[in-house]
């Protein structure tokens, strides 16, 4: 990977050596930035390099520690060697050599500590050779103006040193910096300027990831001192100050645990705290490094946020759960619709329970949908279950949810129930007469309590949710055979709306065959089919049955034919058709039960029993307890004669 140019700055109040790392620097591709100021500019000169971007700098020794301490980009000290010191010692002692001995006495300043091993350069150079060490300019003035005292010749240095030996009367000998000790250090001066990048992209990394959490996060040292914080954490907590790191804890929250959980070292877990006018719920983990506790980390979010994400989550798990029928979708002319259009619009201002009642085919569930939709949930979800279509510990499961392992084939980690999917919408519940008094406790339970357990569940859920009931009879005359509770029924029969069938409001048919045979011609991609009126007076002679989804099916019919040559006698055979499907199934019905009691099935011949049993199940499409309305008996004796004809 190819590695952008350096930024470098050289802080270096000797000119001279300045001016060899510039010439050094030239035959190189990389950025350098060379100041001479003095010692005491060198601050202000640090911080202006630093904020133009420079990402290291070179200096001399006391120097380099003096801008070390006071910036907060890596600074890299030209180093003093042992050779460097002895060529320009002997420089200094040839200077000498006039001298009388005592009077040959040269002073090398150190910043820090004095350089081991360098007492044989007064040996070698039959000279009085002595360190002095400082820390910073006014010492290092000192320790010259000592040396003169001393009665030293020379001192060897930099330019400050210059500086100072002028000032009282001494030689100055220039320290010199080998070439390759320079390109030395220039070269570890990059290799800290790529190692700085590295981490920033890590932290800036590190940073942008914590930035996308949901959660606010901060973090601490071992003394409870920002170390880290989110900008989630920066806006909950009010805090534009870039500087914060580095400040007590205690001054952004000031009931803050951080402190206890890096003594304790125990984690917490879902713990609610209150954060200035807001409770927050709140985890913390300690920080370790090799077993050691180096801090302690904590997340935490308001109560508020996590409730929309619930709400959220379950609009996300209902997807798909929508109401698409409104009251504009029905296609109506008798006065008997237009009250129910009317009820519909009132029972929608209300989150009360309704009750639909009529027969199979009438639309209970387009009126459950319109109503819904009318109403301050219809943005939530719709959630229509067929209560008769499901075995009752399906049902129950897909009503109320489970717990993982509540039951052989139970879901791993559980499922909610439809209950909760329809959260803050509506439920509605189709043939719950159908339903057995196990699911009907349930129900009733759900219905006054407004929450809900999951079986093999040990907590319960709230929820909130609008309940639309249907029923295709009478749902009294169900309750009265004893198949319906009584308190059930009178839970859901709040406010009622009681579908007509298709044969007692004849006024709709031309309407809704002229809309459903545009209908379905518009799939096909024909014309719609006009029917002479000899056969449209047929049709409202019809008692249609199946009600309003019969009639439906029927234009399919008329339809599709149409596609072909349609004549006459095709739609002679059509009403036939029409006609056949139900009526037989009828009469049957009708010659069994001819005056039998209504209470009982009583028959002679077992084998015309049995027929008659088949009969009741296809013509309720399989629902037990129509079958056994159909039949006269209860649901018991209905159970009961099944299992005799297994």
């Amino acid at each position: 990977m190819k590695t952008s140019l350096f930024n470098i700055g050289v802080f270096i109040s000797s000119v001279s050596l300045g001016n060899e790392i510039g010439r050094i620097t030239r035959e190189q591709q990389d950025n350098f930035t060379i100041s001479h100021k003095s010692m005491e500019d060198a601050i202000p000169v640090g911080k202006e390099m630093e904020r133009a971007g420079v990402e290291v700098i070179v200096s001399r020794r006391g120097t380099a520690n003096l801008l070390r301490e006071n910036l907060q980009i890596p600074v890299f000290s030209l180093p003093q060697s042992s050779l460097s010191v002895m060529t320009s010692a002997k420089r200094a002692a040839d200077g000498l050599l006039l001298l009388p001995r005592k009077k040959r006495k040269i002073f090398l300043p150190n910043f820090g500590a004095e350089v081991p091993g360098l007492e044989i350069v007064g040996e070698l150079l039959d000279i009085d050779f002595k360190q002095g060490v400082y820390y910073d300019s006014a010492s290092l003035e000192q320790i010259i103006c000592n040396a003169a005292q001393e009665g030293f010749s020379v001192v060897i240095g930099g330019a400050a040193t210059m500086r100072y030996s002028n000032k009282y009367g001494l030689g100055y000998q220039e320290l010199r910096t080998p070439i390759h000790d320079i390109l030395e250090t220039i070269e570890n001066a990059k290799s800290a300027a790529l190692s700085n990048r590295e981490e920033k992209a890590t932290t800036q990394r590190y940073q942008s990831i914590m930035n996308l959490a949901s959660d606010s996060i901060i973090s601490v040292d071992s003394n409870g001192n920002l170390t880290t914080i989110n900008n989630k954490a920066r806006a909950v907590l009010g805090v534009d100050d870039q500087d914060i790191i580095g400040q007590p804890v205690a001054a952004l929250i000031s009931n803050s645990s951080l402190r206890r959980t890096i003594r304790t070292q125990v984690p917490v877990q879902d713990k609610i705290e209150q954060i200035g006018d807001e409770l927050f719920i709140y985890n913390q983990e300690p920080l370790k490094v090799e077993d050691e506790t180096v801090g302690a980390v904590s997340t935490f979010r308001e109560i508020s946020t996590v409730m929309r994400a619930e709400s959220k989550v379950r609009r996300s798990l209902t997807k798909g759960f929508v109401a698409n029928y409104i009251l504009e979708d029905l296609v109506y002319k008798s006065p008997e619709m237009g009250n129910i259009v009317c009820t519909c619009r009132e029972l929608a201002k209300t989150d009360s329970t309704v009750l639909v009642t009529g027969e199979t085919g009438t639309g209970k569930e387009v009126i459950a949908q319109a109503i819904h939709n009318l109403s301050r949930r219809k943005k939530k979800p719709f959630v229509s279950v067929h209560c008769a279509a499901l075995p009752e510990q399906l049902l129950e499961s897909e009503l109320f949810g489970h717990e993982e392992g509540a039951f052989t084939g139970s879901k791993k980690g559980g499922k909610p129930g439809l209950f909760e999917m329809a959260h803050q919408g509506t439920i509605f519940l189709d043939e719950v007469d159908s339903t057995s008094h196990n699911v009907q406790l349930r129900l009733l339970r759900v219905l006054q309590e407004k929450e809900v357990m999951r079986i093999g569940g040990d907590r319960k859920i709230p929820v909130n949710v609008r309940v639309i009931a249907a029923a295709g009879k009478d749902l009294w005359s169900v309750v009265t055979s004893g198949q319906f509770r009584k308190d059930l029924f009178f839970r859901l029969n709040v406010l009622r709306i009681g579908i007509p069938p298709l044969r007692e409001r004849k006024a709709d048919i031309p309407l809704l065959l002229n809309h459903f045979m545009h209908y379905h011609a518009g799939k096909l991609g024909v014309k719609p089919l006009t029917l002479p009126d000899s056969y449209l007076k047929m049709l409202l002679e019809y008692s249609w049955p199946g009600n309003v989804r019969q009639l439906k099916h029927f234009a399919e019919q008329l339809s599709l034919n149409s596609t072909f040559q349609f004549s006459t006698s095709t739609l002679d055979t059509l009403f036939k058709e029409l006609r056949a499907i139900v009526e037989p199934e009828e009469k049957a019905v009708q010659d069994q039960f001819q005056g039998t009691p209504p209470a009982s099935l009583k028959l002679a011949d077992p084998e015309s029993e049995a027929q008659a049993i088949r009969n009741a199940l296809h013509k309720a499409q399989f629902s037990k307890t129509k079958a056994a309305e159909l039949l006269g008996v209860s649901r018991t004796t209905l159970w009961r004669k099944l299992k005799q004809l297994q």
